[in-house]
């Protein structure tokens, strides 16, 4: 059998094609992913950088935003002549009912950068027009020195709108606030005033600085009742007009915590003003020092009585005069119808004559020192910065006891006058002023007995009932005189003093006249101090209220006024001390 030839062709195995067309599609397979895992990291990485992209776009953009904000609203200037572009809110003063005494408007400061300015020219002439307080040399001269300074400080929101819309470079806006005063003269030497810089540079707002400064603490409440002090100042005010007095002064003051419920000297000021004279500046009742008369003779029976010299009771030689050195010292009015009158009659009708005799038998030694201790040879510590050192004699001598027992030759403040009674009255506790509200205060030196106080406040009663001040509160015969009120509602006690002024080192004719009171007396709480800086007497018809038939001492127009604050406040200090006119102050009748 012939065998057929080989044609050189591969006989084609089924198995060896399924392998290539395997092996074929796995190699397509494998580029199939290869591409798709090419694309995806293509992908991922386009993907990154368009997120790296926004978060660089989006840090740029709140940083730019934060940048305008900045620019915008807390632009700070680093140049060392200009602060913060917004000052702290100052804290307030409110008066014990939460009234507020000060205030605080939002006000802008204008400053110049010379270094930022584009045309000197062009702003010069701008600013001058704007300013025709400003000269255009003067404002080229400053701006040549190269510093920053002030152009305008405290100005309103209508006027820097006009600087706005001048639209210069260089000039730059800094926000503070103004510290406004909402009762104007009312409080003037209470409160103080504060600098264009809004620091305290008198009164409270000195004293308090550095607290009204802290954001982190409240309000300052005071002890100062707004209502009281307009019926004081308006009273002292009206008196003034009616005696023709040239100045006055008043403080309330509660006799157990010293809190100064009021506080008025006059003439005052208004610390919203720039314009006012010093004489108005000047605060009588804790800078100014005088001697205040008769009103001294609450101490000279005190430190008697206490020292058990005397009595109410005990009786002294009065004669028609005394000598005290060389000058010769007399009584306007005997004080008893006998040559020898009692202690209680001798300080209640204000004898002179009597006083000196009393004093002599207490002495120097045992005078100064209670005097010492009642706080007349030191500045009051109150929170005012303005407070003045009492004038008081060296050496020491016989003539200077004599002439201080009745009210001459020491020289304190109408503060001074006002604690040292109160000492007298709350049962012998030295106490402390203060002008912040407070509710009690811990008694430290008890230099009277409760016996003593309870003695001193029958006779400063009878002051009111019998002696130099019962024409101001009508209780005899002539009550419609006393004033602008009917009858005598209110439970006082009080002392006159009539001082004559010193004038180139010897005495004038002008006088200063003081009563000095306090309420309920049986129980004292309030005091009330008030002085007229030479008054005048006023003659009229027989009917006319206010007749002093010319008499110018303390018991004809100090001790009125006084009268008319006492029944306008008590009501509103709810004392409830109203009596009859018959009614009477008793005293242990052992205490005689």
């Amino acid at each position: 059998m012939r065998k057929r030839k080989n044609s050189g062709k591969k006989k084609i195995d089924i198995y060896q094609k399924s392998f290539s067309f395997t092996h074929r599609y796995n190699a397509e397979k494998f580029a199939i992913e290869k591409i798709n895992s090419i694309k995806q990291s293509f992908a991922l990485k386009i993907n990154n950088r368009l997120i790296l992209s926004a978060i660089i776009f989006s840090t740029l953009f709140i940083a730019i935003t934060i940048k305008m904000i900045e620019i915008n609203l807390f632009y700070v200037e680093k140049n060392r002549y200009f602060v913060s572009s917004i000052d702290e809110e100052r804290r307030n003063i409110l008066d014990r009912n939460n009234i507020s005494l000060t205030a605080n408007l939002q006000m802008s400061d204008v400053g110049i950068d010379p270094k930022k300015i584009y045309d000197r020219e062009a702003f010069i002439k701008k600013v001058s027009s704007l300013y025709y307080d400003i000269s255009a040399n003067d404002l080229e001269n400053r701006i040549n020195s190269g510093k920053w300074f002030y152009l305008k400080r405290n100005i309103s929101p209508n006027e820097l709108q006009k600087v706005i819309d001048l639209g210069e470079t260089g000039i730059e806006i800094r926000d503070i606030y103004k510290r406004k005063y909402l009762h104007k003269e009312l409080f003037s030497h209470l409160i103080g005033k504060v600098d264009i810089d809004n620091d305290g540079i008198s009164g409270m707002e000195k004293s308090f600085n550095r607290l009204l400064n802290n954001q982190n603490k409240n309000d300052v409440i005071s002890s100062v009742d707004t209502r009281i002090q307009h019926i004081v100042r308006d009273e002292i005010l009206d008196s003034m007009k009616l005696y023709k007095a040239t100045g006055g002064s008043g403080l309330v003051m509660e006799v157990n915590t010293g809190e100064i419920l009021s506080m008025v000297s006059l003439p005052d000021f208004d610390p919203n003003s720039k314009n006012f004279d010093e004489n108005s500046a000047f605060n009588k009742n804790t800078l100014g020092v005088y001697e205040f008369g008769s009103v001294m003779k609450i101490f000279t029976t005190a430190i008697g009585i206490e020292e058990n010299i005397f009595k109410p009771n005990t009786l002294y030689e009065i004669d028609d005069h005394i000598y005290v050195g060389k000058h010769k010292v007399h009584d306007v009015h005997r004080p008893c119808e006998t040559k020898k009158c009692t202690v209680e009659e001798i300080f209640v009708h204000s004898s002179n004559v009597g006083t000196i005799n009393m004093i002599r038998d207490i002495g120097p030694e045992l005078q100064k020192n209670y005097l010492y201790d009642l706080g007349f040879f030191d500045q009051v510590i109150v929170n005012l910065p303005e407070r003045a050192e009492p004038l008081i004699p060296d050496p020491w001598r016989m003539v200077n006891t004599e002439s201080i027992s009745y009210g001459y030759g020491l020289s304190i403040s109408p503060l001074h006058l006002a604690l040292a009674t109160s000492t007298v009255l709350n049962g012998g506790y030295i106490i402390e002023p203060s002008l912040i509200k407070k509710d009690n205060q811990l008694f430290k030196n008890q230099i009277f007995s409760e016996q003593t106080s309870e003695i001193m406040r029958y006779l400063l009663n009878r002051v009111v009932d019998e002696g130099t001040a019962k024409d101001a509160f009508g209780k005899d015969s002539n009550k419609k005189y006393a004033g602008k009120y009917s009858d005598y509602k209110y439970l006082v006690g009080g002392k006159t003093g009539t001082a004559r002024k010193i004038n180139n080192k010897s005495y004038a004719s002008e006088k200063m006249t003081t009563f000095i009171s306090a309420f309920p007396i049986n129980k004292p709480k309030y005091l009330v101090l008030i002085s007229l800086d030479d008054p005048k007497g006023i003659v009229g018809e027989y009917d006319t209220p206010y007749n002093t038939w010319g008499y110018t001492d303390a018991g004809w127009n100090a001790a009125r006024v006084s009268r008319q604050i006492i029944d306008r406040i008590s009501p509103i200090l709810d004392t409830k001390s109203k009596y009859l006119p018959s009614d009477n102050l008793l005293i242990n009748t052992s205490l005689q």
